[in-house]
């Protein structure tokens, strides 16, 4: 949970028919989520503050009034003041992401919707338009269906968390179809992901709440399954993996159908093709044709994006309409060119560069508007704020999140291979061996490998790379480090060393095996979620990186950004 809001209150009758009482709708990550009186959200609040005790800092609950029928001043008062106490609640997310918290508002949803049975089936959807059927309860939340899923086509559970479950419909429902006119195969729908569902949630209930507002328009939501991959090479440790290959390559054939993939050169848009229908038609047992697409596909540009509806934008002019995708660790804006017709223009912005983002709500002649903001380093020392007019901000929001945790997650990866091969390198030396005295870096960021030593020492070098936090992360900036670090001859220091490492190895060993839900111990430390300012008319979420801005890791050279003429 990122964004809760109280919009308003409503009044409800007591299950027997006798007695009615006020109920506060409540608005998760921004749909409908549940209409729930005060005593259970006290209960919630009792709960949590008996787990937590002082570490629950957040805003203070309403109290208990004498009376228990309120006026509509006081309803109002209380309203606000909840609305005050959930917004601290997912500030906070060892309190949002714990077990009393996303199992109660399971609850708070299925309670609030009344399904006439306990037992129902759910359809997941893969990017082919094939579905697998799930028996499970109501009230089961959203990482047991996947794992269900995931039994049933053969994903093994070390890959679960590469793929998410999406609230989705058709792209062209609403004419909102773009970046390249779409076929919309019926083997291969084109789907536009409109929520992205988080473990507070039950599926069958968000989407039948859905459907039931939707229904009158002639739109209707179906669940699929989306990768949440955001870099190629994380991929290539999947490939071995029958049903991992499965999905992506469903994934990756439908966003070809769709035109998705951008522009592609005749060639390689022939031998795609031609790779499609050979995986089509000959069933072998090792999916060879399956895995040679997949390749052939991340050597495109284009490939790894989600396409989400048109948005207006204040870059690089105000109310510049654009088309929106999120991908390859960027956010991409497809405009008019104004400098000449006919012709577009694409403006990337790198997630490593933005600092934080916040999301905005305002209220415009009854209406609804979701802003979402980022602050962009544009030069050394200067960042820029843009804005996204878009109904799908939560949805960017949780994507970027995302991105931010595949990156810190590679780094850790790459931070814990670099100690191993720094104790192998003395192991070797011990032996008599030589062994090169450099880290490999291949699998950091990108810009992270960007990082040179003015004199050309390695060893420094070496030193500043492993030493130094992520920008993803909290720390400070390696400027501090010279080459009395690298110089340590001590005999007790390397032994003391050496001690760390093997603790560190064989915590790194140990967690591997004990992996849970929620396995992001640092995920605190990459972002915090501010809510509850105000900003003009509206309430204001801000997600930030607690962390150095990036340009202190990177050259100078590597921060210039260049509008186009307005």
């Amino acid at each position: 949970m990122i964004h809760i809001t109280i919009p308003d209150t409503q009044t409800l009758v007591e299950a027997d028919g006798t007695r009615k009482y006020d109920a506060f709708n409540l608005h998760v990550n921004g749909a409908y989520h549940a209409s729930i009186r005060y005593s259970q959200l006290l209960r919630l609040h009792e709960k949590l503050r008996d787990q937590f005790g002082m570490r629950l800092r957040v805003a203070d609950f309403p109290p208990k009034k004498l009376f228990k029928t309120l006026d509509k001043k006081s309803l109002n008062e209380r309203r606000i003041a909840l609305a005050r106490y959930f917004q601290s609640v997912v500030q906070l997310p060892d309190v949002a992401l714990h077990f009393i918290t996303e199992h109660t508002f399971v609850c708070f949803q299925v309670e609030s919707f009344r399904p006439s049975s306990s037992n129902v089936l759910v359809d997941v959807y893969m990017a082919d338009g094939t579905k697998e059927v799930v028996r499970c309860n109501v009230e089961h939340p959203t990482d047991i269906i996947l794992k269900r899923f995931a039994d049933a086509i053969g994903l093994g559970n070390e890959y679960l968390e590469n793929f998410g479950l999406f609230l989705a419909r058709g792209r062209n429902a609403n004419s909102g179809g773009h970046f390249a006119p779409s076929t919309d195969s019926p083997d291969y729908p084109d789907l536009l992901c409109t929520r992205f569902l988080r473990n507070f949630e039950s599926p069958y209930v968000s989407l039948q709440l859905l459907n039931q507002k939707s229904a009158a328009s002639g739109i209707f939501y179906r669940i699929v399954l989306r990768k949440l991959i955001w870099d190629p090479r994380v991929e290539e440790a999947m490939l071995d993996d029958p049903g991992a290959v499965l999905l992506l390559y469903k994934q990756a054939v439908n966003d070809f159908r769709n035109g998705h993939l951008g522009r592609l050169r005749s060639d390689v848009e022939e031998r795609l093709r031609t790779l499609e229908e050979q995986g089509s038609c000959i069933q072998v047992a090792y999916p060879l044709f399956d895995y040679i697409f997949l390749r052939l596909c991340h050597l495109q540009p284009g490939y790894s994006y989600e396409i989400l509806e048109p948005c207006i934008s204040d870059y690089p002019s105000p109310d510049t309409q654009c088309n929106l995708k999120i991908g390859r660790r960027h956010i991409v804006l497809e405009y008019d060119n104004p400098a000449a017709e006919h012709s577009r223009v694409e403006a990337v912005f790198r997630a490593t560069r933005i600092r934080m983002w916040r999301i905005t709500e305002q209220q415009v002649d009854g209406v609804t508007k979701f802003l979402f903001q980022f602050e962009y380093l544009v030069a050394k020392d200067s960042f820029e704020w843009i804005t996204l007019i878009t109904n799908q901000a939560v949805l960017i929001s949780l994507l970027l999140q995302s991105i931010g945790i595949e990156i810190l997650k590679e780094h850790r990866n790459a931070t814990f291979s670099s100690y191993e091969y720094e104790r192998s390198n003395k192991t070797g030396s011990l032996l008599g061996m030589d062994s090169p005295r450099k880290l490999c870096a291949a699998s950091l960021p990108q810009e992270a490998t960007d990082l040179r030593d003015s004199k050309g020492n390695d060893g420094e070098k070496t030193v500043a790379m492993n030493g130094s936090q992520h920008p993803l992360t909290n720390g400070e900036s390696n400027e501090h480090v010279t080459d009395e670090v690298t110089s340590t001859k001590s005999s007790s220091g390397d032994m003391e060393r050496d001690r760390v490492l093997n603790e560190v190895v064989d915590s790194r060993r140990g967690s591997s095996v004990m992996r849970t839900s929620n396995s992001y111990e640092s995920f605190s430390d990459l972002f915090t979620t501010i809510s509850g300012s105000d900003l003009r008319n509206g309430s204001a979420l801000v997600c930030a990186y607690n962390s150095t801005p990036f340009y202190k890791f990177g050259p100078s050279t590597d921060c210039s950004w260049n509008r186009p003429p307005a």
